[in-house]
């Protein structure tokens, strides 16, 4: 982790889907520490779509916080935001896991020694429940993950192909064998056409991660991968079109080649209105 200040996230779930709120700290920017988010979520099996998007909060100083960079999808069955949305207050009626924990301890420990081994004990009970304290996580080996703005620019393009629509800060072991598999398929003309235009656009081997992602997912809305596979000048034309809209209008642009129109440009009347269509080359 970073050395920034720690950021404390949380994803509401939603009602209709029947999943728990999920949270997650670390110390970290916030657009990393959502997508670590995400991805831990995605690892566990859950689908975004059933998730509102993460918020960051106050950051909460109880015991009940799970280990800084693990996701956790039992803090809200203790804890609740405030009317502002930010604060973290114990919910009322509810008996925190550490309370019972510790009240447990101490039945059977007087003047630190256990009284059912008579073991002399060092004072723990106040971290008694605290996950974060048990061996087992304390050993248990991090997983090997890649912050994908560190990688060659075709890792980079791969690893937002390969999210599904999902924006990837980093991968684990895993989709880096993905990645390194799609490379080296030749037979596989669409990511090949992809890969050789990306590096034959000026704008594209320049462009911040955020924007790969976009573009990617700009190519596959417009080029189906189970459809035809398109030409690879016809792929790098794309690619240059989009990165010469203006911000504003690339979600037109998408929609006009999906359709068919190879457009160039999209057309605005004097007011800055959408005219329709563009320019067709």
């Amino acid at each position: 982790m970073s050395g920034t200040n720690p950021v404390f996230l949380v994803r509401k779930a939603k009602k209709s889907s029947g999943q728990k709120d999920a949270v997650l700290w670390c110390s970290d920017d916030f657009e990393a520490a959502n997508a670590t988010l995400d991805y831990l979520l995605i690892k566990s099996g859950a689908k975004l779509k059933d998730y509102f998007k993460a918020v960051a909060t106050n950051f909460p100083v109880v015991n009940e916080l799970p280990p800084e960079g693990e996701l956790s999808l039992t803090f809200c069955d203790y804890y609740q935001l405030a009317k502002d949305n930010m604060t973290w207050t114990q919910i009322p009626g509810v008996t925190l896991p550490s309370s019972e924990a510790a009240a447990a301890a101490r039945q059977h420990i007087v003047d630190g020694v256990d009284t059912e081994t008579g073991e002399v004990l060092e004072d723990h009970t106040e971290n008694f429940g605290n996950e974060s304290n048990s061996p087992a996580q304390a050993t248990a080996p991090a997983p090997e993950l890649t912050v994908v703005a560190t990688m060659p620019l075709r890792h980079r393009v791969l690893a937002q192909y390969i999210g599904e629509g999902e924006y990837l800060y980093h991968v684990d072991a895993s989709q880096k064998k993905e990645i390194l598999r799609l490379e080296m398929d030749t037979d596989n003309s669409y990511v090949q056409n992809l890969l050789l235009a990306a590096e034959n656009v000026e704008a594209f081997k320049k462009a911040i991660e955020h924007d790969i992602h976009k573009i990617v997912n700009a190519v596959k809305k417009v080029f189906p991968v189970d459809g035809k596979t398109p030409e690879l000048a016809t792929v790098i034309q794309f690619l240059k079109t989009w990165f010469e809209t203006e911000h504003i209008d690339r979600g037109l642009l998408v929609k006009e080649w999906a359709k068919g129109n190879r457009v160039s440009a999209i057309q605005r009347t004097e007011s800055g209105a959408n005219a329709g269509g563009g320019n067709k080359t």
